[in-house]
């Protein structure tokens, strides 16, 4: 997680209480158990997470979702606050969880566009496809953006018409750039990590991640 998205998620903590901290639940040698929440008492965004010290287990559960993520090995509290600093690693351990991932009609959009400047820059260096122009290239990709418009989807699961074109660009398209069309890392998760990350930090007194990375 970098300083950008750090400040992000203290941000946004701030917007809903008026001061987070971190209550030690339970620790022993099989768990550590901390709640993260405003210290007013309100339930928004409080979040308690829940370590399997042996197992390699957290647990993240509250108001912004839950979550199990298993590193299948004995890990730390203090192991952990620096694992998920990485969020596609992090992401990469979860085995349930709410949303990873959301898919807004802005980001598909914008990611067409940036798809489709590329193929263009391209053909004009290496030469246009036989009957293919660069009107055709941009009408095609604009036909695609109406077949995905007001189309919610997990990622993957693609109107017909669009699948055929996605095909006419790139025929292993579900392995590609179009598989994953406006996928955009959920907050949520930027909350769980900043929450777990700082939660920990105060309990131990102790910084354990770099804040500007």
């Amino acid at each position: 997680m970098n300083k950008t998205e750090r400040e992000r998620a203290k941000e946004i903590f701030a917007c809903f209480g008026q001061e987070f901290d971190a209550e030690l639940i339970l620790e022993n040698e099989n768990f550590f158990i901390m709640d993260w929440r405003d210290n007013n008492g309100s339930g928004n965004l409080a979040t308690r997470y829940i370590v399997d010290k042996q197992k390699g287990d957290l647990i993240i559960t509250g108001d912004s979702g839950n979550c199990i993520a298993s590193w299948y090995n004995e890990v730390t509290p203090e192991n952990l606050a620096v694992y998920i600093n990485s969020t596609e690693y992090f992401i990469g351990k979860m085995r349930c969880t709410d949303h990873k991932y959301t898919y807004d009609c802005d980001d598909v959009q914008a990611d067409l566009e940036e798809i489709r400047d590329r193929y263009i820059a391209d053909y004009k260096e290496d030469g246009y496809p036989d009957d293919l122009t660069e009107k055709d290239v941009s009408d095609d990709f604009e036909a695609m953006q109406q077949e995905l418009e007001d189309v919610y989807w997990e990622g993957g699961t693609y109107p017909e018409g669009a699948i055929e074109l996605f095909e006419k660009y790139n025929s292993d398209w579900w392995d590609g750039e179009f598989s994953h069309l406006g996928q955009r890392i959920d907050g949520r998760i930027y909350l769980w990590t900043y929450g777990f990350q700082e939660g920990v930090e105060r309990l131990r007194g102790k910084d354990l991640v770099r804040k500007n990375v």
